[in-house]
């Protein structure tokens, strides 16, 4: 009996150094104050068009007609796809930098007709705009401050399954690709009868890159050591999307469409879907992530 008491009396030092020795190594990680995400997101956008100023190649003589030629833009066409990757470094609880390298596809529409006493020609204008687009954003994470140290059963700190968060950035856009197609129809006794269509890139047209603010929200889900995010954001563009000094550079829409572009920007809604992995672990055979 006093041999075995002495042996628990010796070796009890040693279970405990190990076992403290863990959690201490792990709350003395100098990583675990930050984080470090990559990731992939994906989704759709919903483009509206704010002309700035119009302009058209045929004007009426009756400065009280003009409106009956103008562009009609319109909203029901106007979804597109937004993909890409992501980065994001959280350097707090609460508080996230991250930017996106994103294709964003644009498209819209507008009707334009040209009335007469005999015969009316209607245009039907679909465009369809492809950017880069580079956002820099700062996201603020909605949970309470959890304990960031293990405890002395080696069990990492808790931090909410499901966060909500809010964010708002720049965005820039690089010009990658722009098309456009044309179809014009005539009327007359009414009937009408499609007598042209054609399509035209037009990237000289359009300035090379534009940029613009975003603001939205969404939630982080975790799914077991990686996350799940859903977001909704309002983007404006800032920027006149159109090339003032070669709005009549091609030829082909002046002399069959009777078609400038107008300045304009746009304003779209965008919901997303995105996976994210940590890059920092505590431990790289069990791939444990700094969880914060």
């Amino acid at each position: 009996m006093f041999r075995l008491l002495y042996c628990l009396f010796f070796l009890f030092p040693v279970f405990n150094i190990q076992a403290q020795s863990t959690y201490d190594r792990l709350n003395k990680n100098p990583f675990k104050q930050t984080q470090w995400y990559i990731g992939v997101r994906g989704g759709a956008n919903y483009n509206l068009v704010n002309p700035i100023n119009r302009h058209s190649v045929i004007k009426p003589t009756n400065d009280l007609d003009e409106a009956l030629y103008e562009k009609s833009y319109q909203s029901v066409e106007n979804i597109g796809v937004i993909y890409g990757l992501t980065a994001m470094f959280q350097f707090d609880q609460k508080f996230v930098v991250g930017t996106n390298l994103s294709i964003n596809q644009v498209r819209f529409n507008y009707l334009q007709d040209l009335p007469a006493d005999v015969n009316s020609i209607s245009f039907d204008h679909q465009h369809d705009f492809q950017y880069f687009d580079v956002p820099v954003f700062f996201r603020v994470m909605f949970r309470p401050a959890t304990n960031r140290f293990w405890n002395n059963s080696s069990r990492k700190p808790k931090v909410p399954a499901i966060i909500p968060f809010l964010q708002v950035g720049l965005n820039f856009s690089i010009l990658m690709d722009a098309e456009k197609s044309v179809e014009r129809s005539i009327s007359q006794d009414g009937l009408k009868i499609q007598d042209l269509s054609f399509s035209e890139n037009v990237d000289e047209l359009l300035n090379p890159f534009t940029a613009g603010i975003f603001a939205g929200g969404g939630f982080r889900f975790r799914l077991g050591n990686i996350y799940l995010t859903t977001e909704v954001n309002f983007r404006q563009g800032f920027s006149n999307v159109t090339d003032t000094e070669r709005r009549f550079a091609n030829q082909n829409l002046i002399d069959n469409a009777y078609d400038v572009f107008d300045d304009k920007n746009f304003q779209s809604f965008e919901v997303l879907v995105g996976i994210l992995v940590p890059l920092k672990y505590l431990s790289t055979k069990e791939f444990i992530p700094i969880e914060i």
